[in-house]
């Protein structure tokens, strides 16, 4: 064994001492590198927990974002279709209020999560709702969001903080859109419900790893989700309920935007680390925390095995300079440091596994980061400070079809639509030389195929270890499908699908702005309401189709006829409207000026339209009212204007006329005749009166049915003044119902009376009721009803009758001849007379109509037209009838000449039927002179 010298000498003294310097020289080093290292671990990984949770935080709150950008969307566009002043209240019309409900329903189901969708009026009642379980009259009134919206008339939306609900008995968030009415003011609110478990659903899609958490909190401090879900038995009952968080009070008070802090948990009393963001103008915070002890974990075991071999190295060193000083040392004390020396080592490799255990653990962690990144639909983006790309994730490829690759290291602005770049430069210098954080910055990227999509990006600076801004990172959300949906929903709102034109809603804003203009600057502008004539019959005869390309040249053609800042829009079907802006400050030139445009839409209208390989010809009537300093509105605008067209309608059609206030009284005047009409019908205000019919030998041959009005104010009321109201109206449909109703009971009830019941009955039928598919099934389900004897009813038409399907009218007739019902050609001469016709018809008499009758004595073209009636009929072996036989001189004139049954005041005067059946049993007929009545 090697003898070293004694420790005594001198100069083995100075090199113990040197060697003892170094050696304590080397542990001081040993423990400086262990301390820096150790130091640089931990705050990388405290940073790299940061950015972890930071970048968790963002991707929620943007899904969250973007989720009430979809609500927020459909509910703009239903409330775009609502006029609050127009809906039904529940209890006044149950079908329509059950259709609105149904019509909320069909939108609750566009939005996936959410519980119901209602309306409330502007005392904040609920009126409507989607399903059967909320309960209409539920009064939000005391709520923050009714009394914010209501207060701020600039405010559209809002999105509550969450509140219980008494009636749901859970917490809720709302989304809440304004209502106006047609002056702006509130009118109420349109509402989307969300439960809590609406914003579980959005953590679903970032489960947390081990140790970590992901909240979501309102401005209140309440919680409103929370994974994981297991962390605390009691989780449930604390959902809603307020947590106290003192260090989310900068972001509530919108001090910032992002905040990181290390706090104990106050759910489940865990110390992590934590991240929060805002979730832009929307009052909720998404927090993302990771335990610390989690993340320390690797960086202690790293604490551990450094110290435990900067132990084992200087408990190494120490034995070298130990053995170098000692000359004796033993076997076994050298056995013994082998042996301590394996032990070291075991306890190394121990350690090393476990750090090896550590970093996989983290390369997990990692690569679940990594995972996220990589599957999320948005883009995650790093830029170098100049802009250059230095990383997209892979998303990229699936949105913009490039290799995410291809692109490192091209300049951000390439992809960018040259019309939004300087909005992306701007934000980007924003973000680079103030650090910034950028949020819903709307552009156009390139995709790879040459078409443009639309982005919405929020971004911040990404800073070196310094603090210094080394970048620029951010997330980028495809948002062309919702573009497209808002252009859509404009679109559909605002404009024709057929023509491309405006449609009302869009017409009635630009003429609200134009009549305010007018009414400031003092200059006329004029409305021209245009109605395609005979649109119908080509719809009818060529089809819908052809109709439609009709309406499509139409309204090419009347674009033509205006200036550029003019409007041209289609209310519908053949209605088309012109908005003339800035006509002259003088009335009489401004009526000119738009009388000019009339004229002119009128020539376009009037050229041949070209419908596939056929050519169609039409016309057009036009209505024009103007408007300047008096104030109307744009229903009255309307109305006049539609008034003024169907004067040009009634004047022959293919002509304008200008509105005239005797127009409106005239249309209000009808307007409370067609009311006072249908209320008659309800509360049969309606008699028959009726009127005798005799031959030449004085004997009564029956009676013809005359429809009377009993009104409550204006008394008997002629048929003349409401007739022709009833056929334009349809009303003549129940009418003339009613009265064969009244006719046949009447009839059968005279075949029980031996006086009476030879009599025939004669009732006028008009040519709209006749036309009526169900017409005869009528007639004879009336016969049936009534027991009325068909061969006593005599029906009475009109040559009117004969203008439209001749042989329709043929063939219902013989229907009824069959049963043994008789016709009657009345007021003949007076209209469409065609022997063709005449001949085929299957009639019985023909009535001289009394303007014939009236002066046969004094008018000797009167007197032909009647002979020649009389002789013309008996050539045809037709009996004839003479109306407004009122002298003695005139039944004797018309018994010369050949007219043996008569009917007018000279035999008596129309009456109820207890006077036509008084006279009828009491008759005495009229004296004639002597002589021979039938030559002359």
């Amino acid at each position: 064994m090697t003898q070293y010298p004694p420790l005594g000498d001198g100069r083995h003294r100075h090199i113990v001492i040197k060697a003892w310097m170094l050696y304590l020289g080397f542990c001081l080093v040993l423990a400086l590198i262990i301390a820096w290292d150790l130091t640089t671990s931990r705050a990388q990984d405290t940073e790299a927990a940061r950015q972890r949770t930071h970048s968790t935080s963002v991707l929620v709150s943007e899904w969250l974002y973007a989720a009430f950008e979809t609500s927020g969307a459909l509910l703009s566009s239903m409330a775009g279709e609502i006029r609050p002043e127009n809906l039904p209240p529940p209890e006044g019309d149950p079908e329509a209020h059950a259709r609105i409900n149904q019509w909320l329903e069909r939108h609750l189901r566009l939005l996936p999560h959410a519980q119901a969708i209602a309306l409330f009026d502007r005392e904040g009642v609920m009126t409507h709702a989607s399903g059967s379980d909320l309960k209409i009259d539920h009064d939000i009134s005391d709520q923050s969001h009714f009394l914010a919206l209501r207060a701020d008339p600039d405010l559209e939306r809002l999105v509550s903080r969450a509140f219980w609900s008494r009636e749901s008995e859970r917490f809720l968030v709302v989304h809440a859109q304004s209502l106006r009415d047609a002056e702006g003011r509130f009118a109420g609110l349109l509402e989307v419900g969300l439960d809590l478990g609406f914003f579980d659903h959005w953590l679903e899609r970032a489960e947390p790893t081990p140790g970590s958490s992901l909240t979501i909190v309102d401005h209140g401090e309440r919680l409103l989700a929370r994974r994981p879900r297991d962390a605390l038995a009691s989780l449930e009952a604390q959902m809603g309920q307020p947590v106290e968080v003192g260090r989310l009070m900068p972001l509530i008070l919108g001090e910032k935007d992002t905040l990181h802090f290390v706090i104990v948990s106050p759910v489940d009393g865990m110390r992590r680390a934590y991240t929060a963001q805002m979730v832009r103008d929307l009052p909720f915070l998404v927090v993302a925390g990771e335990a610390q002890d989690v993340v320390m974990a690797a960086w202690w075991r790293k604490v551990w095995t450094l110290s435990l071999a900067w132990w084992v190295i200087v408990g190494l060193g120490l034995l070298v300079l130990r053995g170098y000083l000692h000359t004796l040392r033993s076997d076994l004390a050298l056995q013994r440091s082998h042996r301590s020396l394996e032990a070291a080592n075991r306890f190394l490799s121990r350690e090393i596994q476990e750090r090896q255990e550590a970093e996989a653990d983290l390369r997990r962690s990692e690569e679940k980061y990594r995972f996220l990144v990589d599957n999320s639909y948005d883009i995650i983006y790093l830029f170098s400070p100049d802009g250059h790309i230095r990383f997209v994730s892979p998303s990229w490829k699936t949105l913009l079809g490039h290799d995410p690759d291809s692109v490192l290291g091209h300049h951000f602005s390439e992809f960018v639509h040259p019309e939004d770049l300087h909005l992306c430069l701007r934000a980007f210098a924003d973000v680079m030389h103030h650090g910034h954080h950028i949020q819903d910055i709307e552009y156009r990227v390139l995709h790879s195929d040459g078409h443009w999509r639309w982005h919405s990006s929020s971004a911040l600076p990404s800073r070196d270890e310094g603090g210094k801004i080394a970048g620029f990172q951010g997330i980028a959300r495809d948002i062309t499908a919702r573009k497209q949906a808002e252009e859509e929903i404009r679109t559909l709102a605002f404009y024709d699908p057929l023509t491309q034109l405006p449609n009302r809603r869009l017409l009635t804003e630009r003429l609200e702005a134009s009549v305010d203009l007018c009414r400031r600057e003092h200059h006329h502008g004029a409305l021209l309401f245009i109605d395609l004539d005979n649109f119908k019959i080509l719809n009818d005869t060529l089809g819908h189709d052809q109709g439609d390309r009709l309406l499509m040249q139409a309204a090419k053609r009347i674009i033509g006829c205006v200036h550029e800042n003019d409007t041209v829009a289609r209310l519908g079907g053949d209605e088309f409207v012109v908005m003339l802006h800035k006509l002259s400050h003088e009335a009489q030139e401004a009526t000119q000026q738009a009388g000019f445009v009339a004229d002119k839409i009128l020539a376009a209208l009037n050229h041949p339209y070209r419908l596939g390989d056929q050519e169609h010809h039409g016309t057009a009537s036009v209505g024009i009212t103007l408007f300047d300093r008096e104030s109307l509105s744009v229903d009255e605008l309307m109305k006049r204007a539609d008034l003024a067209m169907y004067q040009a309608k009634a004047a022959g059609r293919n002509t304008h006329r200008l509105f005239d206030p005797a127009m409106q009284a005239s249309v209000m005047a009808r307007a409370a005749l067609e009311g006072d009409l249908r209320r008659a019908l309800v509360e049969k205000q309606f008699l028959l009166h009726y009127q005798a019919v005799v031959n030449d030998d004085s004997q009564l041959m029956g009676a013809e049915a005359l429809l009377r009005w009993q009104h409550p104010e204006r008394g008997l009321v002629p048929p003349g003044e409401f007739v022709a109201l009833a056929e334009d109206t349809g009303l003549i449909l129940p009418l003339g119902q009613w009265v064969l109703e009244t006719a046949c009971t009447q009839l059968a009830q005279w075949a029980g009376d031996a006086s009476l019941r030879h009599l025939k009955m004669a009732v006028n039928v008009s040519a709209r009721q006749f036309r009526h598919p169900d017409f005869v099934p009528g007639v004879l389900k009336i016969l049936n009803t009534t027991g009325a004897d068909p061969h006593r009813l005599k029906l009475e038409i009109t040559e009117s009758l004969l203008l439209e399907d001749v042989e329709d009218v043929i063939d219902k007739m013989r229907q009824l001849r069959a049963r043994g019902i008789t016709f009657s050609l009345d007021d003949f001469g007076t209209g469409y007379s065609s022997l063709s016709y005449l001949k085929r018809l299957p009639l019985d008499d023909v009535k001289i109509d009394q303007s014939f009758v009236r002066d046969v004595l004094n008018d000797p073209n009167d007197a032909a037209i009647a002979r020649t009636i009389v002789a013309l009929a008996g050539t045809l072996g037709l009996r004839v009838i003479a109306e407004g036989v009122e002298t003695r001189e005139h039944w004797e004139w018309l018994s010369r000449n050949g007219c043996h049954t008569h009917q007018g005041y000279y035999f008596g005067r129309p009456g109820p039927v207890g006077m036509i059946q008084e006279a009828i049993r009491n008759w005495t007929p009229p004296t004639r002179r002597a002589g021979n009545p039938g030559t002359g």
